[in-house]
């Protein structure tokens, strides 16, 4: 794990491309945390699948057991056997199934501002490409997921990687509006799901278009969705 020291960081953009949900730009300050380089692969995850941790219910929340209990899955969403994908994410995971593989690991799922700050890249690089190299945001032209630590050279300034352009990632945080949010003009977007029911994902995937690629773009989903295109990174304190 890479250890993230404490202090203070900017979360969120002003930028002109930036959406409502985004802003404003804050300071925030964290306690020292440590996160994964990387995020869970097929092979760590399988590990779980093995030990019988969809069977277990003390590496699940109470309401993770009970979606589990209701859904009766055993594996994430669209799960094969194959060795010669062990290296890559795992996706189609529900946020209680990401939460249920760190507690069995003895982890956590890092906050939304943990992991923002874990993306943190040199001063005046854009938070669209954290290596400042065009269209390494995602991986346009390879069309599919990757091995974990294929573009180093997209590593924040902690050595954290797979950051973008290859699965969105699964955090702690329910999706609500930052302190002064202001609801852009039109209706059904981001105000409607500050809710208490969705919680937030980071980064992107290998299908998100290149202007949704950035390190302070918000996802969010209900904790019980399988998207294909979502994987998560253990944390720690």
């Amino acid at each position: 794990m890479l250890e993230i020291p404490a202090g203070e960081f900017q979360m969120g953009w002003d930028g002109i491309p930036a959406i409502d949900n985004e802003r404003p730009a804050h300071r925030r300050y964290l306690h020292t945390y440590f996160i994964d380089k990387y995020p869970v692969t097929r092979a760590q995850y399988r590990e779980f699948i093995a030990a019988g941790g969809y069977t277990q219910s003390q590496y699940w929340s109470q309401e993770g057991w009970e979606w589990q209990q209701t859904a009766a899955v055993s594996q994430p969403l669209y799960w094969s056997e194959d060795p010669t994908k062990d290296n890559y994410p795992v996706c189609g995971v529900s946020y209680y199934e990401a939460e249920a593989y760190a507690k069995f690991v003895g982890k956590r799922l890092p906050t939304e501002a943990e992991w923002e700050k874990a993306a943190l890249t040199a001063p005046g690089v854009s938070p669209r490409h954290p290596s400042g190299l065009p269209g390494v945001s995602i991986l346009q032209g390879e069309l599919g997921l990757q091995p974990i630590g294929t573009h180093p050279e997209t590593a924040s300034i902690w050595g954290c990687e797979d950051l973008l352009g290859n699965v969105w990632q699964w955090t702690d945080t329910w999706f609500e509006g930052y302190s002064g949010f202001q609801a852009y003009p039109y209706p059904g977007y981001s105000q409607t799901y500050f809710d208490g029911q969705h919680r937030v994902l980071r980064g992107s995937s290998w299908a998100t278009l290149p202007p949704a690629s950035r390190s302070t773009w918000r996802n969010w989903y209900q904790p019980w969705v399988r998207e294909i295109f979502a994987g998560f990174r253990c944390a720690s304190s």
